[in-house]
């Protein structure tokens, strides 16, 4: 609000300075227009005079070239009479008389020539240029220049210079033709007071004039005599021109435009035919300036004139403008102030200001309406009833308030019954979550329990591991005492052998006896495969083990028959004790043979101990396994605890949330 206040002073300041800047902004914008026509009028006009002037110039240098050429023409005619004169060829003369009456013929020829027309000297030249006959000094030789330009044209020729004995002259030359061809050449040297008339009587402007140049660019003549006596060139006539010396040395017909001494000026050429000279006419630019710059005067005054009285009608234009746009302009800052119920002051000017006052007014009306809309559906959705909705008609823009109203609704509506819904199935969710808590805790207790059960069986099944490893070893020491009997068994049937040289008489008995012993020791084998199987196979606390025990067991019994069987036979067979040799050292190989099987339940023991040991460890490793599983177990059991808490939180927030949601009206879909 304090910047708006702030704002209003600059604002009235510009309401104020309306008309002075609606002036001076046109008076400006015409100046500027002036200015930039006036230039564009005055470079126009320069141009154009140069244009029209060079225009002009090129017929006036055409018609003053072809009044030059008729001059030309006549000399030339004059030069054709004499030539073609009979007398210099001597027709009708005798032979006799020929030379002396040729020679004054020709002389009376050139005599009356030199009588009618105006010549510094005429004379005949031979073929070599040598002087035959001639007047008023003529010069005895004709310059190798002009000599070979007459007989490479073999007909009348002007000479490109104008300048003899140190004057200004016209000289030409035509050939006398005779039965043969060319016999002599007639030259005459004219006046240049035939020339110097006519460039003379060229006066344009106030120092306008006319000079003549040959190809090579050397004056030939000019109203100052001095110039073409002393072979001026074009280029410093023009000041060193390269255009103009160009174009005018090729014979071209034009004009150009080009400074000499800071001056412009303005110069028109054309060739004359018949010669190798060209005629220029050059005129100071200044010599028609002062009627360009009157023509440019009077414009800018009637342009100043015209710029006063329209500064006039822009003033009045301004405040025809500015009083209606003043009232718009106060009416703007107060709305732009918040003021909606200020009437417009009508306008009647039948224009576009009367035009933008009604729509004023008629926009603070929509405003008007539309904001009394907008406020009571906010407030009936401040209320919570979102069920409201605009009620007024908007207009185009507007349009999309109302949209924008209908959509913020509907917006709102759908967010809040997704919340409502969103907050049931939340509820709905918290009671089955409390539901699986409860289920997860009971688990996570089952659990636990199942860990410390599998805990105890892990450590009952290593105890029996024990004493099944301390079974081994006791088995294994008493297969060593066995092995150990055997062996010294073995030592006494070596010192039986000696002394049983009689028992051959009862090699039969003796041999049954040994089949027993041969059935043992086969059975033993069998005990010692199934002993190697079960230790393979060790499972439950070592009983493989205790039946090959057994087994050992019963075959120490039949070993104990058959010893027995043995004493008896021994104590039956004593008469036939000699014959014991025999028997004495089969007995022997079957202890041999009792103690390899020894030897291999020995093995077999220490498979099994190592078996044992393999058990243990991997039972080492599964009780560590079941101790992280039972760690497991009882972080589940607080997480379930944990998750339960929660979700009867997650309920009450549940409900506090249908319960805020219940505040709103809503419109049910």
């Amino acid at each position: 609000m304090t910047g708006k206040r702030g704002d209003a002073p600059a604002r009235r300041g510009i309401r104020r300075s309306l008309n002075g800047k609606i002036l001076s902004n046109t008076t400006f914008n015409i100046l500027i227009l002036v200015i930039v026509s006036s230039v564009i009028m005055a470079l126009s006009m320069q141009s154009l005079a140069n244009n029209i002037l060079l225009d002009s110039l090129q017929p006036m240098a055409r018609q003053a070239a072809k009044t030059v050429e008729a001059n030309i023409h006549m000399l030339a005619d004059r030069m054709m009479t004499i030539a073609l004169d009979p007398r210099m060829t001597g027709e009708g003369q005798s032979s006799g008389l020929e030379s002396a009456a040729v020679e004054a013929s020709r002389r009376e020829v050139l005599e009356e020539s030199a009588e009618i027309y105006e010549v510094y000297a005429i004379a005949l030249y031979d073929l070599d240029g040598r002087l035959v006959q001639g007047i008023d000094g003529a010069p005895e030789s004709l310059e190798g220049d002009f000599l070979a330009l007459l007989k490479e044209t073999d007909n009348l020729t002007t000479d490109p210079s104008t300048i003899y004995q140190d004057k200004l002259g016209i000289r030409m030359g035509m050939p006398v033709k005779g039965e043969e061809g060319t016999v002599l050449y007639v030259v005459g040297i004219y006046k240049y007071d035939l020339l110097n008339d006519v460039i003379s009587s060229i006066n344009l402007g106030k120092s306008g004039m006319a000079y003549m140049v040959n190809r090579e660019g050397i004056v030939t003549g000019h109203p100052d005599q001095s110039l073409a006596l002393g072979g001026s060139t074009l280029a410093q006539l023009s000041d060193g021109n390269k255009e103009a010396v160009e174009r005018v040395t090729t014979g071209e017909t034009g004009a150009v435009e080009f400074p000499v001494g800071g001056e412009q000026m303005l110069a028109a050429f054309s060739p004359i035919r018949g010669t190798q000279w060209s005629l220029v006419i050059q005129i100071p630019k200044s010599d028609y300036s002062h009627f360009i710059n009157g023509a440019m005067l009077v414009s800018f005054t009637a342009t100043l004139a015209v710029l006063l009285v329209s500064i006039l009608l822009v003033l009045r234009l301004a405040r025809s403008i500015s009083r209606p746009v003043k009232g718009v302009t106060e009416r703007m800052v107060a709305l732009s102030n918040g003021d909606l119920h200020t009437q417009v002051r009508s306008v009647r000017t039948g224009d576009e200001l009367e035009l933008m006052t009604r729509t004023l007014d008629a926009t603070l009306e929509s405003m008007n309406r539309y904001i009394s809309d907008i406020q009571q559906v906010l407030t009936q959705v401040a209320e919570g009833d979102l069920r409201t909705g605009p009620r007024v008609d908007y207009k185009g823009d507007f349009v999309l308030i109302r949209g924008s109203l209908q959509t913020i609704t509907e917006s709102m509506n759908e967010t809040l019954l997704g919340f409502r819904d969103a907050a049931d199935r939340l509820t709905d969710m918290a009671e089955q979550l409390s539901g699986q808590s409860v289920q997860l805790h009971q688990a996570s207790l089952e659990q636990n329990q199942s860990a410390e059960e599998l805990v105890s069986e892990v450590t009952h099944v290593k105890d029996q591991l024990a004493d099944v490893k301390e079974s081994s070893s006791q088995t294994r020491s008493q297969t060593e005492e066995i092995t150990q009997r055997i062996r010294n068994a073995n030592e006494q049937m070596a010192a039986l052998s000696s002394a049983m040289d009689d028992i051959s008489a009862n090699a039969q008995q003796i041999t049954k006896i040994a089949k027993d012993i041969e059935d043992i020791a086969f059975q033993t084998n069998l005990l010692a495969l199934n002993a190697s199987v079960e230790a393979a196979h060790a499972g439950e606390a070592g009983s493989g083990f205790a039946v090959v025990a057994n087994e050992v067991k019963q075959l120490a019994d039949k070993s104990a028959k058959a010893a027995q069987s043995a004493t008896r036979m021994v104590n039956n067979t004593k008469t036939i004790i000699q014959n014991g040799v025999v028997l004495t050292a089969d007995t022997a190989d079957s202890l041999r043979a009792i103690s390899g099987v020894s030897a291999q339940i020995s093995t077999i023991s220490d498979q099994l101990a190592q078996a044992v040991e393999g058990q243990e460890s991997a039972l080492t490793v599964m009780e560590a396994r079941i101790d992280n599983i039972s760690a497991i177990a009882d972080r589940n059991l607080q997480n379930a605890g944990a998750t339960e808490q929660s979700s009867g939180s997650l309920a009450k927030e549940a409900e506090a949330l249908q319960s805020h949601v219940r505040k709103f009206v809503l419109k049910e879909k």
